[in-house]
C-alpha cells in the first residue's frame, strides 16, 4: 500500500522580502511597489536656465508623489561591447582586408577587449514607488493561490495608473520597468560588486512566483561578522568562486547646496567622476504639505519654549537659537505660500555601496569616496550593520536602521540630479574616445550616421589651436573609415597624415599623392571641378542646371586663382577685376580650358592693363610649382581611385595669418592658390563616384578658403551636397571664425573644438557648438589638454549629430601602430616606444 500524500507540500521562502513580481509590480509580504525606469539627462555644457528646468522638473515630479515612499536605485550597466561590435559589423558590408595583417574581425575583437578593460559603464536609474500596504485578506488569498488575487489587482489598478501618469510627466519622464529590467535590477542588487549579469532567464514570462525567487537568492552567498566593515560576497554562478568585498556608506550632514552649482556637477552624480563604480540606494518618504508643516511647527514650538526658558532665568539666549527660530519661520512661510516644489519635504536615507576585490581595496575606495564628497561639503559615514545596509539595495527590502535619516527639502534631492549623465556619440560607429566630464562613457562616431539616419549634412568641422590634436582626430576617423571600406581622400599640406598609407593594414589599398611631383596641370582650375553625372539627377532639367552651376564654379575659381597669383598692388586695382572677368568669361567655363587660355584672352583684349596682367601670369608660370596650374601639351590627369588617398604638398610655405598680403613672398603667394585648388581637387572623389556610395573627404588648413569667394562656394557646395552624395567632410582649421564666416553654420552636423586660449576665438567655438556664451564655458575650452598623461589621447569638446555636447578624450592606446603614425609631438619616437612597452 502506498502512503497518502500530504495535503500540502512544505514551502521554503526565498531569502527575500519579495513574494511575487508581475511586470513592474513587486509584492512583498506587507507592501506593493511599482518600479519605473528614468531616462538619463545630459548636464554638461548646458545653460543655467536649462539646468534649472531639469532640476525643478525633477523636484516637481517628486512633489507630485507626496504621500508615497520612494526607492531610488542608481546603478550602472557595462557598455554592451558585443552588441555594439555586431551592429558595427552589420553596418560594414565590405570591410577592408589585407593579406598577412590583422583583419577586420580581429580588429573588432581588439576594440572589444579594450572597451571592457576601460571599465566604462552606462548609468541606469530606477525609481520604486510604494503603492499601498497589503491588507491581511489580500495576503491570505496570495498565500493560498501563490500569487496576488484579482481583487487585489483591481484595487491597485487606479493607484498604479495615477502613479504611472505622474512618472510620465515632464521632469521624471519615466516608464514602467519591464520584467527583464526588473530581473536585471534584482540580480545586480543581489550581487553588488560582482560582474554584472550577462544572460537573463530564457523564459519570456513577465511574472516571478515565490518558488522562482530562489533564482536570485541562491546565486550569491554573504558573509559578514558582527563588527565587520565590509560584507564578503561570493558568486555561486561560476566554476571558480568569485569574491568581492562591499562597504555601504550613508550620507551624514549636508551643508547648504547651491542649485544649480556652476562650479560642480550635481552632488548625487558626483560619484560618477570616480574611476570605479558606485551605486546608490535612497529610500525616503515624500511628505505632504500638511505633514511637513506640522513637523516644522513642532520644531518652532520647541525653539520658542527654549527662548522663554532663557528669558525666565534672565539669561541671554544663544545666537544659534535665534537663527534656528528665524529659519523655522522662513521655512514655515515658504511651505505655506510657496509652490509644491519649494514646500515639499522628505525624510529618508541615502546609501552608497563601494566594492573591491579584497577588503583592503574596498576600504581604500571608501576613503577615496569620502574624500571626494568632502569637497562637495557632504559627510559620508560608515555605520554598523553592513549586511542589513547592503540588503536595502534590493527592491522590496526594508530599511535596516533609522540612523542617519536626513530631513531635506525636495529641492536638495532635485539639485543632486541623479539622472544626470553623459550622452555623446551615435552608439553605432567606431570607438573614438571617452567622456572626461562628469562621467566616463564610451563615445562612438559613425561618419555616415548624419547622412544615412538623420538625413542632414555630413560637414564636420574640427578646430583648435596649435597642438590641439586636429591631425590625430582626422587620422583616427579616417583610419576607421578606410578599414570599413569607405573610400577616403585626405588633403594634408604639411604631410604627417601620409604615414597612414604606410600602415601594414592600409598599405595595399592606399596611395600617397605628392602634388608637388604630380603631372603638369593636375591643379588646373578648370579641370578640378568635376562634371556632373546624369545618374545623379532625376530629370534633364536638373542635370542641365547642374552643368551650368559647374561651369560657373570653374569661372569663379579661375578668377580667384588669377587674382591670387598677382601681386597685391596689381590685384587691388579696379581695372584688374574687369579684364580678368572678361578673359575668364571668354573660356565659357569648359573643363577643357586652362589658365593658358585666360592668358591668351588677356593678350587679345588689346588693353594695356590686360597685357600687364598677362605678363605677370607668364612670369608666375615659370616657377617650378606653377606647372601644376598651367598644363603642358602632354599633361595627363591624376586619379583618386584608391581606398585611401593622401594628398600632400611638402615644401609648401603658407603665409602667416598676421602678415599682410602686400608682404608675402613669391613662394607664399603661390602656396595659397595651390592649396585652394587642391581642396577643390579633393572633392572630385565625391562627385566621381555614385551618390549612394559612402565617401569621406578630410581637408586641412581650410582657413585659407574662407578668404576667397571660390573657397566659400566650395564649403557651401560641400555642406549642401554632402547629404545627397552620402559624404562625410572633415574640415580642419585653427580658428572657428574661419568656418563660421563661410556661412555653413546651418550645414554642420557635428563639431569638434579643441584647446582655444583666446577668449574671442573661444566664444566663436561655443557658437559652433551651439552653446550659450558669456556664462563661463570659454574657460572650459582654454582648459582642454592637448595631451592627457600620454601621447595616446587628446581632448575636444564634441557636439554630436543629436545635439549632445560634452568633453571627449580621443583614445588611441588600443592601437599603438596608429598612435605612432599620428603622433607629431617633438620626441615622439621615445614617447611611442615607452607607450608600447607599457602596453606590452
Amino acid at each position: 500500500m502506498f502512503k497518502s500524500r500530504r495535503p500540502t507540500d512544505p514551502a521554503t521562502p526565498a531569502r527575500l522580502s519579495l513574494r511575487n513580481i508581475e511586470d513592474n509590480l513587486c509584492f512583498s509580504q506587507h507592501e506593493v511597489w511599482a518600479w519605473y525606469v528614468l531616462p538619463t539627462q545630459p548636464w554638461a555644457f548646458r545653460s543655467d536656465r536649462q539646468r534649472e528646468q531639469l532640476m525643478y522638473g525633477f523636484g516637481d515630479g517628486l512633489a507630485w508623489l507626496a504621500g508615497h515612499r520612494l526607492h531610488l536605485r542608481v546603478t550602472s550597466r557595462p557598455y554592451p561591447t558585443a552588441a555594439w561590435a555586431k551592429r558595427l559589423h552589420r553596418l560594414t558590408p565590405d570591410p577592408l582586408e589585407s593579406e598577412g595583417v590583422e583583419g577586420w574581425s580581429d580588429h573588432m575583437v581588439t576594440m572589444q577587449k579594450h572597451l571592457r578593460n576601460q571599465t566604462m559603464a552606462e548609468k541606469q536609474v530606477f525609481l520604486g514607488v510604494r503603492i499601498s500596504n497589503r491588507p491581511a485578506t489580500h495576503r491570505l488569498i496570495a498565500a493560498l493561490w501563490r500569487h496576488p488575487g484579482n481583487i487585489e489587482h483591481a484595487r491597485l489598478l487606479s493607484k498604479v495608473e495615477q502613479v504611472s501618469e505622474t512618472i510620465r510627466l515632464p521632469g521624471l519622464e519615466g516608464r514602467p520597468a519591464s520584467a527583464r529590467e526588473m530581473e536585471w535590477l534584482l540580480r545586480r542588487s543581489m550581487g553588488i560588486g560582482l560582474p554584472a549579469p550577462i544572460s537573463l532567464c530564457a523564459s519570456e514570462s513577465s511574472t516571478w512566483d515565490a518558488d522562482d525567487l530562489h533564482s536570485f537568492a541562491d546565486e550569491v552567498d554573504y558573509h559578514a561578522g558582527p563588527l565587520s566593515k565590509t560584507v564578503q560576497l561570493t558568486s555561486r554562478t561560476t566554476a571558480d568562486p568569485l569574491e568581492r568585498h562591499v562597504a555601504v556608506l550613508s550620507v551624514g550632514r549636508l551643508e547648504e547646496i547651491e542649485a544649480p552649482d556652476p562650479a560642480h556637477e550635481p552632488w548625487l552624480a558626483h560619484a560618477d567622476r570616480l574611476p570605479f563604480p558606485v551605486e546608490w540606494s535612497c529610500q525616503f518618504d515624500v511628505l505632504t504639505g500638511v505633514d511637513a508643516r506640522k513637523a516644522i511647527q513642532r520644531k518652532l514650538l520647541v525653539v520658542r519654549d527654549m527662548q522663554r526658558h532663557y528669558a525666565e532665568h534672565e539669561l541671554d539666549a544663544p545666537l544659534a537659537l535665534g537663527r534656528q527660530a528665524d529659519q523655522a519661520r522662513e521655512v514655515e512661510d515658504q511651505m505655506a505660500r510657496g509652490a509644491d516644489v519649494a514646500s515639499t519635504r522628505l525624510h529618508g536615507w541615502f546609501r552608497l555601496a563601494v566594492a573591491g576585490r579584497d577588503e583592503d581595496e574596498c576600504l581604500e575606495r571608501v576613503r577615496q569616496v569620502r574624500t571626494s564628497f568632502r569637497s562637495r561639503r557632504v559627510a559620508l559615514e560608515q555605520p554598523r550593520g553592513q549586511f542589513g545596509l547592503l540588503r536595502e539595495f534590493v527592491p522590496g527590502e526594508p530599511v535596516s536602521t533609522s540612523a542617519y535619516r536626513r530631513r531635506l527639502p525636495v529641492l536638495y534631492v532635485a539639485a543632486g540630479m541623479p539622472t544626470s549623465s553623459s550622452q555623446l556619440g551615435d552608439r553605432r560607429g567606431p570607438y573614438v574616445g571617452y567622456t572626461v566630464g562628469a562621467s566616463r562613457r564610451a563615445v562612438m562616431f559613425d561618419t555616415h550616421y548624419a547622412t544615412e539616419v538623420r538625413e542632414t549634412s555630413g560637414l564636420v568641422p574640427v578646430v583648435g589651436g596649435l597642438g590641439a590634436g586636429k591631425s590625430v582626430l582626422l587620422g583616427q576617423i579616417t583610419y576607421e573609415a578606410v578599414r570599413r571600406g569607405i573610400p577616403s581622400v585626405v588633403l594634408d599640406p604639411s604631410g604627417p597624415l601620409a604615414r597612414l598609407t604606410e600602415l601594414p593594414e592600409l598599405r595595399q589599398h592606399s596611395e600617397h599623392l605628392d602634388l608637388t611631383a604630380a603631372v603638369s596641370g593636375t591643379l588646373n582650375p578648370f579641370s578640378v571641378v568635376a562634371d556632373p553625372h546624369r545618374s545623379g539627377y532625376e530629370d534633364d532639367v536638373a542635370f542641365e542646371e547642374a552643368k551650368v552651376l559647374a561651369s560657373q564654379d570653374r569661372k569663379l575659381l579661375a578668377m580667384d586663382v588669377v587674382r591670387m597669383l598677382l601681386p597685391a598692388s596689381v590685384a587691388s586695382l579696379p581695372p584688374t577685376a574687369l579684364v580678368i572677368s572678361d578673359a575668364v568669361r571668354a573660356t565659357g567655363g569648359e573643363p577643357s580650358a586652362s589658365l593658358w587660355h585666360v592668358v591668351e584672352n588677356l593678350e587679345r583684349l588689346g588693353e594695356p592693363h590686360g597685357q600687364v596682367v598677362a605678363n605677370y601670369l607668364r612670369d608666375m608660370a615659370e616657377l617650378p610649382l606653377a606647372r601644376l596650374l598651367f598644363p603642358s601639351a602632354s599633361s595627363g590627369e591624376a586619379r583618386l581611385g584608391a581606398g585611401l588617398t593622401v594628398m600632400t604638398m611638402p615644401g609648401l610655405v603658407l603665409p602667416p595669418r598676421s602678415i599682410p598680403r602686400d608682404h608675402w613672398s613669391t613662394s607664399e603667394q603661390l602656396a595659397v592658390p595651390l592649396l585652394h585648388l587642391a581642396s577643390w581637387y579633393a572633392t572630385r572623389a565625391v562627385y566621381g563616384r555614385t551618390m549612394e556610395q559612402r565617401k569621406l573627404v578630410a581637408l586641412d588648413e581650410t582657413h585659407f578658403l574662407g578668404e576667397w569667394s571660390a573657397g566659400r562656394a566650395l564649403f557651401t557646395r560641400l555642406g549642401r551636397d554632402s547629404r545627397k552624395w552620402n559624404t562625410c567632410v572633415l574640415a580642419a582649421s585653427q580658428n572657428p571664425a574661419d568656418v563660421l564666416g563661410m556661412d555653413v553654420a546651418n550645414f554642420m552636423s557635428a563639431a569638434f573644438v579643441g584647446r582655444i586660449e583666446d577668449e574671442d576665438a573661444a566664444r566663436d567655438g561655443l557658437r559652433m557648438l551651439r552653446i550659450q556664451t558669456g556664462v563661463g564655458y570659454e574657460r572650459a575650452l582654454a582648459s582642454l589638454s592637448s595631451t592627457r598623461g600620454d601621447a595616446g589621447t587628446r581632448e575636444f569638446v564634441m557636439r554630436d549629430v543629436d545635439g549632445n555636447v560634452d568633453r571627449v578624450s580621443i583614445d588611441l592606446t588600443a592601437n599603438p601602430g596608429l598612435l605612432a603614425a599620428l603622433n607629431t609631438t617633438a620626441g615622439r619616437h621615445s614617447a611611442t616606444e615607452e607607450l608600447e612597452e607599457q602596453i606590452a
